[in-house]
């Protein structure tokens, strides 16, 4: 059974079920507002930095909203992909993508 969260849909306030990056009423992307911050807290807590080890992690759903919206502003930011284009090629989405079927399938 799927867990719904205390997360809301940053867009129309529904709340978010885990495991699913997308809202089940508006589709939505899940996205974290202080992924910043988050980032920091995780990197602490895991004792690593970089985002292909953090995503070998049991990582919690809010663990992986959080890099996800990283990876997006990174890029929107100034990395003109290629952040996204190295995390493909280093494994940090499949290992993050396995996570959530992990996570979902509970």
């Amino acid at each position: 059974m799927k867990e719904v969260l205390n997360m809301k849909c940053p867009f129309c306030g529904e709340n978010l079920i885990e495991g699913d990056l997308r809202c089940p009423n508006c589709r939505g992307l899940a996205i974290d507002f202080d992924y910043f911050e988050n980032m920091d807290k995780m990197r602490e807590k895991y004792s690593k930095s970089g985002l292909s080890d953090l995503s070998k992690e049991e990582l919690t759903f809010d663990e992986i909203v959080t890099i996800y919206t990283y990876i997006e502003r990174a890029d929107h930011h100034g990395g003109d992909g290629e952040v996204s284009d190295g995390c493909r090629e280093d494994g940090t989405y499949s290992n993050l993508s396995k996570r959530l079927k992990e996570i979902k399938n509970r």
